[in-house]
């Protein structure tokens, strides 16, 4: 799925306990895309639609200078909307590159499935 996203983000949200997150909202399709994780907790948590949520152990990010590619197992998918990979854009507002790289970097810190590309 393609999303032409607006984002915002937090390494360490002290509104939410400490918790890790992007959130990425499409306007022009009302669709959310995020990801969180809490202070102490294995699993990242997917948040597809509007609160359609899933807890996985791991997925793949490959960061790239404007977005996302987000890729989750089929089995996740499944129990989400059926799309296992999210090709996110961002759009060009507000939003700080090295914040979206330091949530991302706590989302999957001690964890394996993040990836920078050119």
């Amino acid at each position: 799925m393609k999303l032409r996203a607006i984002v915002s983000a937090s390494a360490n949200s002290g509104a939410c306990g400490g918790m890790a997150y992007i959130y990425c909202y499409d306007p022009r399709q009302n669709y959310c895309f995020s990801l969180t994780r809490a202070f102490g907790s294995n699993d990242i948590e997917v948040m597809v639609v509007d609160q359609v949520v899933h807890r996985v152990e791991c997925l793949g990010i490959a960061l790239h200078a404007s977005g996302f590619r987000a890729t989750l197992s089929m089995n996740a998918a499944s129990l989400l909307d059926g799309h296992a990979e999210y090709d996110i854009e961002f759009l060009p507002v507000d939003w700080n590159p090295q914040t979206v790289e330091e949530a991302l970097a706590a989302i999957f810190r001690g964890k394996e499935g993040l990836s920078a590309c050119d």
